[in-house]
């Protein structure tokens, strides 16, 4: 029998952390709703403008809690993921837009940079389409690709097209996922 190193250990337990904070999420979004508060209130009227501007940032945990109010009936989930794919989406092509001139700079003035950005240049280059699609979907890599793929050369057309199609994935998993969730709630 082999023993597990605790590296390997910690990131066994990380799967029921992500499920336990998805599901408190979720809990703690549907027990306010069901306050009838003043936020249940502005919810049909400015939720999917909020879900709008949390996903230009960075939206997952209010994409959660908006899921599970899909779920429960009081979002729809069509408006929901529109509003977060094209928050999302934005966003990134902000970053891109952005990125054609100051990035080329920033990575002309460090010694680090300059070493480290020839390699990943590369390999967004070869694998440019996976790595948009994907990129919203690992940690630390959202505001990274877009950077990368504009100092690589990346047409923005192609980046665009690719950008829009992932931020319609990203929302569509996370609302998908939380809705479950939201139904138990009812």
């Amino acid at each position: 029998m082999r023993w597990r190193t605790a590296n390997e250990q910690a990131r066994l337990d990380e799967v029921p952390t992500i499920l336990s904070f998805i599901i408190n999420t979720a809990a703690t979004a549907l027990s306010a709703v069901n306050e009838q508060s003043w936020g249940m209130r502005l919810l049909p009227k400015y939720g999917y403008l909020a879900i709008l501007v949390a996903a230009f940032w960075e939206g997952e945990v209010v994409l959660i809690a908006a899921g599970a109010l899909c779920g429960s009936g009081y979002l729809d989930w069509r408006l929901t993921i529109l509003a977060a794919a094209i928050g999302g989406s934005a966003g990134d092509q902000i970053y891109f837009y952005a990125a054609h001139d100051r990035a080329a700079r920033a990575i002309k003035k460090s010694k680090r940079l300059s070493k480290w950005y020839p390699k990943v240049s590369k390999f967004v280059l070869r694998h440019g389409t996976v790595a948009v699609l994907l990129s919203r979907f690992a940690a630390g890599l959202r505001i990274t690709i877009p950077l990368v793929c504009a100092t690589a050369g990346m047409p923005a057309r192609k980046y665009s097209v690719l950008n829009l199609v992932s931020g319609f994935a990203w929302a569509s998993f996370w609302v998908a996922i939380s809705y479950q969730a939201g139904t138990h709630f009812k």
